[in-house]
């Protein structure tokens, strides 16, 4: 067989007759080879700007937020946002959140798991590839290590303790921004430097800080591959209608170099006449002969070709180093850098871009077939949509109904009453207070259902007040004594509980704070 006109790149396998009885000799051990980290080249193109932009927002939200300002009066923080731990309480401008509020914190988690799940129906992995701490800080510390390269400027001694320096330094601070919205922000780096602050902060600006260096600059992919649940979740959240990073096949196949003529169907102007034969493949022999030898297996290339030069570039921008012409796999993270990367070579090759492009696995297969739209209103992602709206409907509710004061009356049982010389009955109560008011200063109470009972605070060295001081904090714990005068006749009440109303009022400006329902025991006369 001779070689004919158009035959490109044939791979031959050949095996030896004569050696082929004689018994196999055992290999020697050999070392299994370390893996090389996968390290992503540069790619431009519109994804790789969105998630440019994408993780300037995020690092401005992480380091700029805490630093806005808010002011809540004497005596509270200024700071818009901050975990005040010490104080058991959130600030989030111009609310105030306290452990009793922790429904509107489940609704916001719900409401923010079944918008993932929306995310994940509609458009894949798009809150990995794009939201994901975990990419944004690895493609952070890409950019560092390129930064690296560039400053030592070849010099291979200094790229390894330069990038390990620069990485460290990005691992600290990314802890100091998470500690900022715990402690007030602008005092935090000198605190920090001085020694200040206490011993948990620096722990945990360390951890922080190690779990960052750790994750992000050495394991990277791994984590996305092997460490991570939600791949093993997206199966179940996708259908044939959800929009993933797609290759192409119909187009794409059989991949051959630039050089080797199109398939006619892809051609702009079809060709005059019949394309025939068929793919042709030519071998050499063992012996140096051309032709098929026994033995030799053939790889038959092809006449014509797709538009996939097989250049390998998808495969050298992708995060996580799978091969998407492979079809959707679990290490895909839907960030849609290999769909920037197959845009630039098709648009250098003169082909319409779009060989790889998010669709639908129900799209049309033609090869020139526009992509499929976002299937907003399917049953499944209807669902997770009308979930999340739901969750967020029920935590606006519970923020629109938040009251400024709280006020628990307790009624003490030990004794349930005291009667007094004059025939008075006294009731106590432990009455204990939280506000979220920009100034309280004192509180006085009064009942309803009792017009003659007269009410008293007592304080903790014994002495009676008409109000119950708060001072500008925000909480207090009193005790509240109310006594009944001395009742004759038809006035005289039955023994046992009898239902009251207590209502507190600001000394300040005797505006109504809160109405406690309780109950007044009277004894058996």
């Amino acid at each position: 067989m001779t070689a004919g006109s158009g035959i490109t790149n044939a791979s031959v396998t050949t095996t030896d007759a004569a050696t082929a009885d004689r018994p196999a000799r055992a290999a020697p051990a050999a070392r299994r080879p370390r893996r090389k980290p996968h390290l992503p080249q540069p790619v431009h193109g519109h994804f790789r700007r969105l998630k440019t932009r994408l993780t300037v927002i995020f690092l401005g939200i992480l380091f700029l937020v805490p630093w806005i300002r808010w002011d809540r009066g004497p005596g509270l923080p200024d700071q818009a946002v901050l975990f005040d731990l010490p104080g058991r309480r959130l600030f989030a401008f111009g609310l105030e959140l306290w452990p009793q509020d922790l429904p509107i914190a489940v609704g916001l988690m719900v409401a923010g798991a079944f918008g993932l799940f929306y995310a994940t129906s509609l458009s894949g992995r798009v809150w990995c590839g794009f939201s994901c701490p975990q990419t944004v800080w690895t493609d952070i510390f890409g950019g560092v290590r390129r930064l690296a390269h560039r400053i030592a400027k070849g010099n291979e001694a200094a790229i390894g303790p330069l990038t390990g320096a620069m990485s460290a330094a990005v691992a600290i601070l990314t802890g100091l921004g998470f500690a900022q919205w715990f402690i007030d922000a602008p005092g935090l780096a000198g605190r920090f430097l001085d020694g200040s602050l206490p011993g948990a902060v620096y722990g945990a600006v360390f951890l922080i800080a190690l779990f960052t260096y750790v994750l992000g600059a050495h394991a990277r992919e791994r984590v996305c591959l092997h460490m991570c649940p939600w791949p093993r979740f997206q199966a179940a959240l996708l259908d044939r209608d959800s929009l993933v990073v797609t290759y192409r096949r119909t187009r794409g196949e059989p991949r051959a170099r630039k050089r080797v003529a199109l398939r006619p169907e892809l051609l702009a102007t079809p060709p005059a006449g019949p394309v025939t034969g068929m793919p042709q493949a030519f071998a050499f022999a063992a012996d140096g002969t051309v032709g098929l030898a026994r033995g030799a297996t053939v790889t038959a290339a092809p006449l014509s070709r797709g538009d996939c030069i097989d250049c390998g570039r998808c495969v050298q921008v992708c995060p996580t180093g799978i091969d998407i012409r492979d079809g959707l796999q679990m290490g895909c993270i839907g960030c849609g850098l290999c769909i920037d990367a197959c845009d630039e070579v098709m648009t250098k090759i003169n082909r319409p871009t779009g060989l790889i492009r998010f669709d639908a696995e129900e799209a049309d297969p033609a090869p020139m077939a526009p992509p499929a739209r976002i299937g907003f209103f399917r049953p499944k992602a209807m669902i997770f949509g009308g979930a999340m709206v739901v969750a967020l409907a029920a935590v606006s509710f519970g923020v629109a109904n938040i009251t400024d004061v709280q006020v628990d009356v307790e009624p003490q049982n030990t004794p349930r009453y005291v009667l007094l010389s004059d025939g008075s009955v006294r009731n106590d109560y432990t009455v204990r207070l939280s506000h979220r008011l920009p100034r309280l200063d004192g509180v006085t109470a009064s009942v309803e259902g009792m017009p003659d009972a007269t009410l008293r605070f007592t304080s903790g060295d014994g002495a009676d007040a008409a109000e119950m001081a708060v001072g500008g904090q925000r909480s207090a714990a009193n005790r509240l004594l109310v006594i009944q005068p001395p009742l004759r006749g038809d006035a005289l009440p039955p023994a046992g509980p009898h239902p009251i109303v207590l209502v507190f009022h600001d000394t300040s400006t005797g505006a109504e704070l809160a109405r406690v329902d309780t109950r007044f025991w009277e004894p058996e006369r």
